[in-house]
């Protein structure tokens, strides 16, 4: 059995192996592949048994917010083992081999989203327990009716989005950085595994404008059967919160099958991302992040949208490399997890799910 990173030319069978996973002939496990910039044959990782292979797990290159810095973190995902090969060490030789790799190549943090927490563990992943909001009565908000909800489109609104998503995201701990290379990339591959096959790889991303100026945005999804507002950000002040008011409450009524009351332009065909297509539909509510954001939920509520929270336990984090971070953070190598897990574990510290792997 060897086990080690895949060799170029084995590209296409690591998709074919993931493909097995999701009977999707690897095709959205290729979005990570053919459009990561971070992506490289070094940090996809492979157990081989003769001539064939049979597990795989890959080290996703990001950068995140921690304390106003930008911080290199190895995010864990794409692992799957063949039936018949788990439960025999395969997959254990593959998580020590990627910890070493992420240390090897100067990650100094590893997040993963796992059920199997326990396996996890002993490798030296923590679990912690985040947030999920839910809204159920976003369709219903009492928003600002002045605003006009239009559809995104990358050539005249990313350096836009970009900059709301540098002053909003970057005010929280643990948001990815991206330049504008990750955002071309991200626009490619945000989401997660569908539930169903086909869903769970486009996203309805949408922008608001008070007048010419854009004043919020957010890009949903239709997640694990769930209408889940994937990312937001809005412009600081009164102005962005009402915005934003706007933007989910044209969210739910899509995501309900309300008629629409918003105001809106452009091209809004993928909001049908949003409706359940199962019979009876499933939960028509908002699926987001907000405890991050207090005064958003003051406003949600006040609104007529009370914010229900559900914990979500499969969010695992590790670091890596203590004498860096110690360096960052100005204090002793032996104090700097206990602070990293600090900021980890903090209700202000934000991973959106657009950045998910």
């Amino acid at each position: 059995m060897e086990v080690r990173a895949a060799h170029h030319g084995e590209r296409d069978e690591v998709l074919d192996l993931l493909g097995q996973w999701y009977n999707d002939h690897g095709e959205f496990f290729a979005r990570y592949n053919h459009n990561d910039p971070g992506f490289r044959d070094a940090l996809c990782l492979v157990a081989r048994d003769g001539g064939q292979l049979v597990s795989t797990v890959q080290i996703f290159d990001r950068a995140i917010n921690l304390d106003g810095q930008s911080v290199p973190m190895g995010g864990i995902g794409s692992v799957f083992t063949l039936e018949e090969y788990r439960h025999k060490g395969v997959a254990s030789a593959l998580m020590r081999l990627a910890v070493d790799t992420m240390v090897r190549e100067g990650f100094e943090v590893s997040l993963l989203f796992a059920e199997r927490l326990t396996f996890y563990n002993q490798f030296g992943w923590r679990d912690i327990e985040r947030k999920f909001s839910i809204l159920a009565g976003a369709a219903s908000l009492n928003a600002p009716d002045r605003f006009v909800i239009d559809s995104f489109e990358i050539a005249r609104d990313l350096a836009e989005v970009a900059a709301i998503h540098r002053s909003y995201s970057g005010r929280f701990n643990v948001t990815a950085v991206r330049d504008d290379a990750a955002w071309r990339a991200n626009l490619k591959f945000a989401g997660n595994q569908p539930l169903h096959p086909g869903e769970g790889s486009e996203e309805y991303f949408v922008v608001c404008r008070d007048g010419g100026r854009m004043a919020a945005y957010a890009r949903a999804t239709r997640f694990y059967g769930l209408s889940m507002v994937m990312e937001y950000g809005y412009v600081a002040g009164a102005v962005g919160v009402d915005a934003m008011l706007a933007t989910f409450k044209c969210l739910g009524e899509e995501a309900s099958g309300a008629p629409v009351t918003s105001q809106r332009t452009g091209d809004h065909r993928r909001a049908a991302l949003l409706r359940s297509a199962s019979t009876p539909a499933a939960p028509s509510a908002l699926v987001t992040h907000t405890a991050h954001d207090p005064a958003l939920e003051r406003a949600l509520d006040g609104a007529g949208c009370p914010v229900a929270h559900h914990a979500d336990n499969f969010y695992m984090w590790q670091v890596l490399a203590p004498d860096k971070l110690a360096m960052r953070f100005a204090m002793a190598p032996q104090a700097t997890s206990a602070r990293a897990f600090e900021i980890f574990t903090d209700s202000r510290s934000l991973f959106w799910t657009a950045d998910r792997f």
